[in-house]
C-alpha cells in the first residue's frame, strides 16, 4: 500500500505545458479552442489534426498533458458540433485511445485532465493560494469557468494535509491526538474553499457554458447508444459509453470515507462510486482499493485501543465531511436545478458523470455519519 501518496497528495509533483514539436497542431487548436467554438468551425479544424501521433517518446507528464488537450479537444468536438452523428473522427480517436491504454483510464475527460493537470502557479516564487493560480485549457474561457476549476485544484491542494495527518494517525507509530486535530483543522479549511464558490462562478453562466461541454456519452440522452470511436480497432466500430467528468472521480472523499470508516450500502449508488475509480489515475485507484481493505479487516483494531476523546475529534471530522457534501448538495441545486427551471438547454435528470445527481448526492450525505466500530 503507497500511504506515500496520502501525505503528498493527489496534485502531480511535475505539470507538463506543453507538448513537443509533433503535436503543435494538437497545441495550436487546443489554445485556439474559444475562438473554435465561439465561431462553430471545431469540425474542420478537428479534420485537420494528423491521425495516429507517435506517443512512445511521451513521459508521464507529457502523457497527462496530450491527455487533457486530446479529452478537451474531443469534447469540444462532440459537444460543439454542427451535425448529429455520434462520431469522434479518427484525427482524435486513433490517437486519444492510445494515450488513455497508456494511462489506464478510458479516452474521455476526467477529472484527472479536467483540475489535477490542468493549473499552474501565476508567481513561482509564491506559495500556493487561489488568487496565485490559473487554469492552462479551457473551452470557452471567462473567470466563471476557471474559477469553477480553480476551487477544485484549491480543495486537492489543501487535502494532502487532512489525508496526511490523519495516514500519521492510523499508520504510525502511536495514535497521536494532534494529528486528529490537524486533520480537523483542514477538512475546516476545504470547506472554506468550497463556500467560495459563488464568489466568481456565477450559476447561469456555470449551467449554460460550463457544463454543456463536460458532459460524458454514458446515460446520456443526447448520445442513447454510445459514441463511435473511428478507426479504434477495440471497439470494432461499434459505440462505447463512458461517463463524463464529475467530482466523483475525485480520490479525496472516497479515502476519508475509508480512513473514517464511512460506508455506503450495496445498491447502484455504491456501484456507481466503484465505477468512478476505473476514471482515477492507476495509483490512485490501487491506494484507494487497497485503504478498502484496510478499513474492512484492520481499522478496528486501531479504533479499539484509542481514547474517547480521539473518538470525538474523528467524528467531529466525520461531521465536516458531511458539511462538504451538504454543500456540494446544495450547489447542485442552485446551479444545476434552479437553473433547469428557466432554461432546459441541458440535462436536470442526469448529471454530467450521467446519474441521478440530486438523489445520489443526498443519499451520500445521509450515509456521512460516524460508523458503529
Amino acid at each position: 500500500m503507497n500511504l506515500e501518496i496520502l501525505q503528498e497528495g493527489f496534485i502531480p509533483r511535475e505539470i507538463s505545458e506543453k507538448l513537443p514539436e509533433n503535436f503543435s497542431d494538437v497545441e495550436n487548436l487546443a489554445n485556439n479552442l474559444p475562438k473554435v467554438l465561439g465561431n462553430e468551425q471545431i469540425e474542420e479544424h478537428v479534420l485537420r489534426i494528423e491521425t495516429d501521433k507517435d506517443i512512445s517518446n511521451l513521459d508521464s507528464s507529457q502523457l497527462e498533458r496530450a491527455m487533457l488537450l486530446y479529452s478537451y479537444i474531443g469534447h469540444a468536438y462532440m459537444w460543439g458540433k454542427k451535425n448529429d452523428e455520434n462520431i469522434i473522427p479518427k484525427q482524435l480517436a486513433i490517437t486519444w485511445h492510445k494515450i488513455s491504454q497508456k494511462l489506464d483510464r478510458p479516452p474521455i475527460l476526467s477529472y484527472a485532465s479536467y483540475a489535477l493537470n490542468n493549473w499552474r502557479l501565476l508567481n513561482k516564487e509564491k506559495h500556493f493560494d487561489l488568487e496565485n493560480i490559473e487554469i492552462l485549457q479551457n473551452f470557452l474561457g471567462g473567470v466563471d469557468e476557471d474559477w469553477f476549476i480553480m476551487i477544485h485544484v484549491a480543495i486537492e491542494y489543501e487535502a494532502k494535509n487532512i489525508l496526511g495527518s490523519l495516514k500519521n494517525y492510523f499508520f504510525g507509530d502511536s495514535q497521536d491526538l494532534e494529528d486528529i486535530q490537524d486533520a480537523l483543522n483542514s477538512i475546516k479549511k476545504i470547506n472554506e474553499i468550497m463556500n467560495r464558490m459563488p464568489e466568481k462562478c456565477d450559476p447561469f453562466i456555470y449551467y449554460n457554458r460550463v457544463r454543456p461541454y463536460i458532459f460524458g456519452w454514458k446515460n446520456n440522452p443526447a448520445t442513447p447508444s454510445g459514441v463511435i470511436y473511428e478507426g479504434v480497432e477495440e471497439y470494432e466500430n461499434k459505440p462505447v459509453s463512458f461517463r463524463g467528468e464529475t467530482g466523483a472521480q475525485s480520490s479525496i472523499v472516497p479515502m476519508l470515507d475509508a480512513l473514517l470508516g464511512v460506508t455506503h450500502s450495496n445498491d447502484p449508488l455504491r456501484e456507481y462510486l466503484d465505477e468512478m475509480r476505473t476514471y482515477m489515475p492507476k495509483e490512485h485507484r490501487d491506494l484507494l482499493n487497497d485503504l478498502d481493505e484496510w478499513s474492512i479487516n484492520s481499522r478496528k483494531e486501531v479504533i479499539n485501543g484509542i481514547d474517547k476523546s480521539h473518538i470525538e475529534l474523528l467524528n467531529s471530522i466525520i461531521e465536516q465531511v458531511h458539511i462538504f457534501r451538504n454543500k456540494h448538495l446544495e450547489y447542485a441545486r442552485v446551479y444545476i436545478f434552479e437553473q433547469s427551471l428557466t432554461n432546459n438547454s441541458n440535462s436536470n435528470i442526469v448529471g454530467t458523470g450521467g446519474t441521478p445527481f440530486m438523489k445520489y448526492l443526498d443519499k451520500h450525505l445521509q450515509e456521512t455519519v460516524p460508523s458503529n466500530d
